[in-house]
């Protein structure tokens, strides 16, 4: 059997940057991901109950320089991507995901918020299934490098937005 007649786009993330005085938007980025083989392996297997369903993930923004690769984990969160925990909320913000119906999951209605406490540089994004800050912990579902990094500021409120997409290939 040929593992082309579904093709899995991966995850897209889309990180947003509000002036929170202004309401206006001062930066965006969309990016796609890597998904790291832990991940990959929930996905395939999960369906099947190979594995068992997690239901929520949560979304988090990394200081680090850092390019994920097949193996990155949870582990790495803390120390190794460096996570932005320097936010008002007082856990990740859930993915709160919807299904549109044709193919994708995404928290466009409900966007994952960052207001930040302290001015910081971020690399990147990810989703992880454990909700606290910090922790090193759970699956990574998901992670992004952006392409440039992004100032986030005490002025700024940060929005991310992560849908993944499967197509049948018959649509390419």
């Amino acid at each position: 059997m040929h593992s082309d007649h579904l093709k899995v786009l991966g995850f897209r993330h889309e990180l947003e940057l509000y002036d929170k005085e202004t309401g206006l938007l001062v930066a965006r980025e969309v990016k796609y991901n890597r998904i790291p083989q832990a991940g990959i392996d929930f996905l395939i297997q999960t369906p099947f109950g190979d594995v068992a369903p997690i239901p929520n993930f949560y979304c988090g923004l990394f200081r680090n320089n850092f390019l994920a690769d097949a193996n990155t984990s949870a582990a790495d969160i803390p120390a190794v991507m460096g996570e932005f925990v320097e936010y008002s909320e007082a856990t990740r913000p859930i993915w709160q995901r919807s299904y549109n119906g044709a193919g994708t999951y995404d928290n466009v209605d409900a966007k994952a918020v960052f207001t930040p406490t302290a001015d910081r540089t971020v690399y990147g994004s990810f989703i992880v299934s454990n909700p606290t800050k910090g922790a090193n912990s759970g699956l990574l579902l998901s992670v992004v490098r952006f392409s440039t990094a992004k100032q986030l500021s005490v002025g700024l409120e940060a929005k991310l937005v992560c849908g993944l997409t499967y197509i049948p290939t018959n649509v390419i």
